[in-house]
């Protein structure tokens, strides 16, 4: 293992050898593998087939045979159950799904790879979209609709050929995973002469590899500057990696005295390879772990990850971060504490302004300590996924996850008070557009006080600390309601959060003392731990305030953006 890319084309290379049935034959060890260099005979065809089958329901080439389910239905029922519905998806299938994909560039340049004379675009053109008109039934347009079946078929058995499949669906992930880690060659040349992917990747990544384990190096003089190896020439440069490399043809002053001895040797470009197959994508952007300690767990960690992702079809935000802490907390099961290490999250996003694109990478660290706060508030953190809130004109509001917000402020080491402030006066002044309720609020000063812990700012603070509190400021709340000073509680909300964001204990007691001494009530004794240190104050005096709000009237029932 190396730094982080190496790390992630190792285990895209194991990733493909798992999945082509070569487990057995693998030994993983704690910073490398052994195999024999048998597995890598027909590698390309295990390469593309690693990213068709991993991510064959979000590629278009899927998306044109998957129809074939719903023709099959319908035939079977005897179009009993065709409806107005039906029929939007048939005509959204016709028209953005079969059209448009058959049409596309990558399709074009396959069809002359498949051995199938059919000229799929034209039949794809002969298809129209059907429409009722004013006053029409789906039986009157019932024959239209089966002889558009009629005519999808075809396609779709022309999609379903083996050599379709292989060369089609390969093209998608040329251009919805492989080109975002890796570009410009082989391939992804806009100039190669090859036009069957597959040789293509044999040839460019495969074959120089092959022939350089067999060489006698003895002649060699220079080294690669990946893992230090002999190599004969400086020729395999780090270029082809996106936002990584460099043309040391073009910018030669980014070498010590304009004498580039950035080069790989083959088997290491070989394995820089395979990153795609190493990280997680979803709709241009990717993710992947980096943790360096052992390959077997950085392999089991990102296979969580990618699992995770691609369950949900999706990748924004929250399901990075759900399916990056179902994996901590998964590890962390498997791992004693004192095993665990600090982790590096990598993100990747290919970005398109008109014809120009950009990859950008964006790294996180995450300490040890953090990843046991995740696998300690494991089911707090469940509780947070639907909370969120909205703010901005009627028109124009902006839903913020709760859960997100939390997970940030974790990941920059920052603690969860300043958080926990805003929700606070969110469901004071705005309720009705706030999607959590008190509980959650409460639930994130328990999971602050495990943040705390961690990174040792206090050490006696407990989670009954934070009962307590809370159901004090809920106890002071009904006795102001049984005097019919309910209307006053706003205010002292508002002074006592004044007080906790200036970190002012005298103006909080203050106000406190003369809330009891309205209500003739007994001070409550948690409030004496209010003078042990600012954690301690800022955690009990928010956990009083959540009790004292008014708020549970304006819950929202699912606690979340449904």
């Amino acid at each position: 293992m190396n730094d982080w890319l190496f790390n992630a084309g190792l285990v895209g290379l194991v990733n493909i050898l798992k999945k082509a049935g070569d487990e057995a034959l693998l030994d993983v060890k704690d910073y490398y593998v052994e195999f024999d260099t048998q597995l890598l005979e027909q590698f390309e065809e295990k390469y593309f087939n690693y990213f068709i089958e991993t991510y064959k329901e979000t590629l278009p080439w899927f998306k044109i045979v998957s129809y074939e389910k719903e023709i099959i239905h319908h035939i079977g029922t005897d179009y009993e159950h065709f409806d107005e519905n039906a029929l939007k998806t048939l005509n959204e299938y016709v028209q953005k799904t079969l059209k448009n994909n058959l049409k596309k560039d990558s399709f074009v340049a396959a069809y002359p790879l498949v051995d199938d004379e059919r000229d799929v675009i034209a039949m794809g053109n002969q298809i129209e979209m059907i429409s009722l008109k004013k006053g029409e039934q789906i039986s009157d347009v019932l024959t239209q609709i089966k002889e558009t079946h009629e005519k999808i078929q075809p396609i779709i058995a022309y999609c379903n050929r083996d050599d379709a499949k292989k060369y089609l669906a390969a093209k998608n992930v040329i251009y919805t995973i492989i080109k975002i880690a890796w570009n410009g060659v082989c391939f992804l040349n806009p100039q190669t002469k090859i036009k069957d992917m597959y040789v293509d990747y044999r040839q460019y990544f495969l074959e120089p590899a092959q022939v350089y384990f067999d060489a006698s190096k003895k002649k060699y003089k220079y080294n690669c500057f990946n893992c230090g190896d002999l190599i004969n020439d400086n020729s395999n440069v780090m270029s082809f990696l996106n936002a990584i490399g460099f043309d040391v043809g073009k910018k030669t002053s980014h070498v010590w005295a304009f004498n580039n001895d950035i080069a790989l040797c083959p088997l290491c470009k070989l394995i820089y390879s395979c990153v795609p197959a190493g990280m997680t994508y979803v709709y241009n952007r990717g993710v992947y772990i980096n943790e360096n300690q052992r390959l077997s767990r950085a392999i089991r960690i990102n296979e969580n990850l990618k699992n995770h992702i691609l369950e949900s079809h999706v990748m924004n935000t929250t399901t990075t971060y759900k399916g990056m802490i179902t994996a901590f907390n998964e590890q962390f099961q498997i791992n004693l504490k004192y095993e665990l290490a600090d982790v590096q999250l990598i993100q990747s996003e290919l970005i398109k302004k008109g014809k120009n694109e950009k990859i950008l990478y964006k790294f996180s660290l995450f300490a040890k300590h953090m990843i046991e706060v995740f696998y300690n508030s494991r089911d707090i953190l469940k509780i947070l996924e639907k909370a969120g809130y909205e703010i901005g004109p009627k028109k124009a509001k902006i839903y913020f996850s709760v859960y997100e917000q939390v997970i940030e402020r974790i990941f920059n080491n920052q603690n969860l008070f300043t958080l926990i402030h805003k929700l606070i006066l969110y469901k004071l002044t705005d309720p009705q557009n706030c999607y959590y309720q008190t509980y959650h609020i409460t639930s994130i000063l328990e999971m602050n006080t495990e943040i705390l812990k961690g990174v040792g700012a206090v050490e006696n603070i407990e989670k009954e600390v934070i009962k307590r509190a809370n159901s004090s400021g809920y106890y002071l709340r009904e006795a102001y309601k049984s005097k019919g000073a309910k209307d006053k509680l706003n205010g002292i909300s508002y002074r006592l959060l004044n007080a906790l964001k200036t970190n002012n204990i005298n103006m909080f007691m203050d106000t406190v003392l003369n809330c009891y001494l309205y209500t003739q009530k007994s001070v409550a004794s948690i409030f004496l731990e209010t003078f042990e240190d600012e954690e301690h104050f800022k955690s009990i005096g928010y956990a009083f305030v959540t009790g004292l709000i008014e708020g549970k009237e304006n819950d929202k029932p699912n606690g979340g953006n449904n």
